[in-house]
């Protein structure tokens, strides 16, 4: 038996999309970020729905992930957006026009100079991340060298660093004028034309001047919010744009049902002891499976529309199921792990919240192995 199902909506998906079409407006490109196998929804078909439903560019972070959407889709443009690794002994891979690479280091852009049929060329800043990108130090040594040795550039980019995390965006605003102004320097030396982009879900969200010529969006073209407080700051700023729907549902069955008298120990660790008799339904879902282990004792799963409760130590390929008040649960029943079930949901953000983590990391954590079945 198959022990989850992962189903994936594409009218969701399509919705999400046209979502942020509206928001950014016709002139601003749009970047559906499938990396991490498209945060745990399906890299393949994610990427396919979003192509269909006018998506400009596919966003990776590495060769690796851009070379599986090669196979597949042939003409693509597609954004990568993390470091390449070895990168002068892979260069070649490289050898796509539609691939574009986002470089941080001066000596990046001379290797994929030399490429016949070279990727276009995107420089990273460092506005405040303090990741990948060069530093706003160097950038005009940077623009002149790039200059001097007429080397190919194509577009210019930064990270914003926490506009998801506060709701005063102070921070934000100190690196959108340092970008600002590293384009400027490299409009001094020449570079009119580069193709200027920073937002990602919640900046392009919040910040209209943030949107420039294209938008990369991850975490909310699967229908996630940012966070709460990127929510909240659009109240306070008065900003009415819509709502998104989540795009992913995760379904499992109960595998077995044992009745278990007051005072039996449950699981591993024996942390959890019933406190009066018990029905306890185990599902084959695990922490192997993508199901956070910080959820024991204290998540929920749907059965028949009803909340049931994880008992114990949630184990590598299995987990146990308060049941009791759900008296017509029976062996294969259908079990909601992410998704709704009659009028009840439980969320990447339920899960999130009872995890102290992160919607990002519920659902990019959801096993690669399971197929992803396309519905609507």
């Amino acid at each position: 038996m198959q022990s989850s199902e992962i189903l994936l909506s594409r009218s969701a998906l399509n919705h999400n999309i046209a979502f942020f079409r509206k928001l950014v407006g016709p002139k601003t490109k749009f970047v559906a970020v499938v990396k991490s196998n498209a945060y745990g929804h399906g890299l393949i078909p994610v990427a396919s729905i979003a192509l269909d439903s006018g998506a400009d560019i596919l966003g990776v972070n590495s060769l690796e992930e851009a070379m599986i959407l090669r196979d597949h889709f042939p003409k693509a443009t597609i954004l990568i957006m993390g470091s390449i690794p070895k990168l002068q002994a892979r260069y070649r891979e490289l050898e796509d026009e539609n691939f574009w690479v986002l470089v941080s280091r001066i000596e990046e852009i001379k290797i994929i100079s030399t490429l016949k049929h070279r990727p276009k060329i995107h420089i990273k800043i460092d506005t405040g991340m303090s990741r990948l990108g060069a530093s706003m130090d160097s950038v005009e040594e940077l623009a002149k060298e790039i200059k001097f040795l007429k080397l190919p550039l194509d577009g210019i980019a930064t990270h914003f660093a926490s506009t998801e995390d506060f709701t005063e965006h102070s921070y934000s605003m100190k690196q959108l004028e340092k970008f600002e102004s590293a384009i400027e320097t490299f409009k001094r030396f020449g570079f009119i034309d580069l193709i200027r982009h920073c937002a990602s879900s919640a900046s392009a969200m919040l910040f209209s001047e943030a949107r420039m010529d294209l938008v990369r969006v991850g975490i909310s073209l699967y229908g996630l919010w940012p966070s709460l407080e990127t929510k909240l700051s659009l109240s306070q700023m008065k900003k009415e744009i819509g709502s998104l729907k989540p795009a992913l549902t995760w379904k499992t069955k109960i595998q077995h049902i044992q009745n278990l008298p007051q005072g039996t120990f449950v699981g591993y660790g024996s942390t959890y002891k019933t406190t009066h008799p018990t029905k306890l339904a185990v599902v084959p879902v695990g922490y192997y499976e993508g199901l956070d282990r910080k959820l024991s004792n204290q998540g929920y799963m749907l059965i028949h529309g009803e909340r049931a409760k994880i008992l114990g130590r949630i184990c590598m390929n299995m987990t146990m199921l308060d049941i009791t008040n759900i008296p017509d649960a029976k062996l294969g029943d259908e079990v909601v792990v992410l998704g709704n079930s009659g009028n009840e949901w439980i969320t990447a953000d339920d899960h999130a919240n009872w995890a102290n983590t992160i919607n990002y990391e519920i659902v990019t954590k959801i096993l690669s192995l399971f197929p992803r079945t396309i519905v609507d």
